[in-house]
């Protein structure tokens, strides 16, 4: 059985009471005092501390998250290089009791978050040669290990002692097809040269005014089949590649466009929109999982589970996830 968020939220909050192995962490929270959550399709993440250190904290939303990642979290202890950063599963980490007073708990993933400064700030701070080196290190050493992380965000990378550490392997592969990697990796390297805070000519650092190729959104992704999700004081919506609006900003959350899908998420619930913001999947489920390199989705609704195709016809009923065989 998954958790909801707030349960995870409360858990983050009497850590003495509902973790296993973090009993002493210490939740990161805002203002008001609640923890800070993100969520992506399917995983919520919160920033703990816990022994001196800061950590993600991430809780699976669809039973199919964690089956997906226990490879990479075993390659990932067995690596040792400073490349990658401690990335593990947590066994029934969470626990809590459900509605019908009956004791249930959950694995957690746990991953270190390396002192250093985001993306955005190493834009800032570092020099375009020194940011552009520390990618060609980064790709190299990724190569060498064999590793394809399919998520090399500006906001999956950290810059920590001089070096991008990657993070977030939730989607990674070991022995995977690299590409989406290189092409990520590509536009990393476009950002830097135009947006570093420093260029280096002739050995002489000169200033270096950024350039906001996407400007007037709260917070914006990378190209995607060109398109760009980006999140506005109304929501988050999609643009074009010089900016001009093309799926209206109306969703709660929306993620990146893949093989002309994406998952959004409504008032109502959860969706499969198409390149124009036509639902293939209404937005009404509790959870949209789309695989794009099987072409087909996995829908929760009422605690159960039923496949969907790529054009979004229902080919299963709604049962229980081995059924389902997530």
């Amino acid at each position: 059985m998954i958790p909801t968020l707030p349960i995870f939220s409360r858990a983050l909050l009497t850590p003495d009471l509902s973790f296993r192995t973090l009993a002493d962490a210490c939740a990161e929270t805002g203002s008001s005092g609640v923890p800070g959550l993100m969520r992506t399709t399917r995983f919520v993440e919160a920033r703990i501390r816990w022994q001196g250190r800061r950590w993600l904290l991430s809780m699976p939303l669809t039973p199919s998250a964690l089956p997906l990642i226990e490879r990479t979290a075993l390659a990932v202890k067995r690596f040792n290089t400073p490349a990658l950063s401690d990335y593990r599963i947590l066994p029934n980490e969470l626990r809590w009791t459900d509605a019908a007073g009956q004791e249930r708990s959950c694995d957690l993933v746990l991953q270190h978050l390396p002192e250093g400064r985001d993306f955005e700030e190493a834009l800032l701070y570092e020099s375009r040669d020194t940011l552009l080196q520390a990618l060609d290190t980064l790709e190299r050493e990724l190569t060498e290990l064999d590793f394809a992380h399919n998520g090399l965000k500006a906001e999956n990378l950290r810059w920590s002692a001089g070096r991008f550490v990657p993070l977030r392997y939730h989607d990674a592969r070991i022995g995977g097809d690299r590409g989406r990697d290189a092409e990520a990796i590509e536009a990393l390297r476009r950002r830097i040269t135009e947006q570093s805070g420093t260029s280096a000519a002739h050995d002489v650092a000169a200033p270096y005014n950024p350039v906001r190729p996407l400007e007037g959104h709260r917070w914006t992704s990378h190209v995607f089949e060109g398109l760009v999700c980006v999140e506005d004081e109304t929501g988050f919506g999609y643009v074009d590649t010089d900016n001009r609006p093309v799926i209206a900003s109306r969703y709660l959350w929306a993620d990146d466009f893949r093989e002309g899908r994406a998952e959004v998420e409504t008032p109502t619930g959860m969706g499969l929109i198409d390149r124009e913001g036509s639902y293939i999947i209404p937005p009404e489920y509790e959870i949209v999982d789309y695989k794009p390199a099987e072409s087909v989705v996995y829908v929760r609704k009422n605690g159960l589970w039923a496949l969907f195709d790529y054009l979004g016809r229902q080919r299963t009923e709604f049962t229980t996830i081995d059924a389902c065989k997530i």
